[in-house]
């Protein structure tokens, strides 16, 4: 018998869609969209966000991130499991956008252990404070390496993360996120990211990712 050519186009097609189900080579429904390179993502569809970041770094860790045009504005961020717990804002440097500039310069990129905490720091930098590695900075050409040093990420508090009547210990606004190098964050931040960690119970190996 005779049939036409749409009809034989649709039994092979029929026969090849069967031939591949055989082999466990076809497609569920959603399964090929949700690999698609495209998305930028092997999450199927319709699956919780939380699973995206599956791949992601696990445990918790710190972030700071640059604001190239406000280095005042930049940010800190507690993650967990590669998701954003809290960000806050935070400052590093005298707005001096050089990490080879001791004491003016913002905090070298790379990555810093984090070497201890405490709630009651008496030096320079008193109350709550979260002690950093060393860092060497990344010269630009021409130009001398050098290693930061005495980094932390704290406030501006008394000894025992009050708020005192006078300068160095009041927060006094935008003014208050500049520093030396350090990351500064408001006393009410700081003491959020502390209780965050607290409850964490202060993860070992904590690390502080800069970029």
């Amino acid at each position: 018998m005779n049939t036409s050519p749409c009809f034989r186009a649709i039994t092979a097609a029929a026969v090849s869609i069967v031939t591949l189900t055989v082999a466990g080579l076809a497609s569920s429904p959603g399964y090929a969209a949700a690999h698609d390179t495209g998305t930028g993502s092997s999450v199927r569809s319709g699956s919780h966000p939380s699973t995206k970041a599956k791949h992601g770094p696990r445990g918790y860790l710190l972030k700071f991130t640059k604001n190239w045009n406000h280095p005042d504005r930049s940010t800190l961020s507690l993650v967990h499991n590669g998701i954003t717990v809290k960000s806050y804002r935070a400052g590093s440097g005298v707005g001096v956008k050089d990490e080879c500039r001791s004491e003016k310069g913002w905090l070298p990129s790379g990555t810093y252990q984090v070497k201890g905490h405490q709630t009651n720091r008496n030096s320079d930098i008193k109350g709550y404070a979260i002690q950093l590695s060393d860092k060497a900075c990344r010269p630009k050409p021409h130009q001398k390496s050098i290693t930061r040093d005495d980094l932390f990420i704290h406030s501006e508090m008394t000894k025992n993360g009050g708020q005192g009547f006078t300068e160095p210990t009041r927060w006094d606004g935008d003014t208050d996120y500049k520093s030396l190098g350090c990351i500064k964050l408001t006393p009410a931040d700081i003491k959020d990211l502390f209780s965050r960690l607290n409850q964490a119970h202060w993860p070992k190996n904590l690390t502080l990712q800069v970029s």
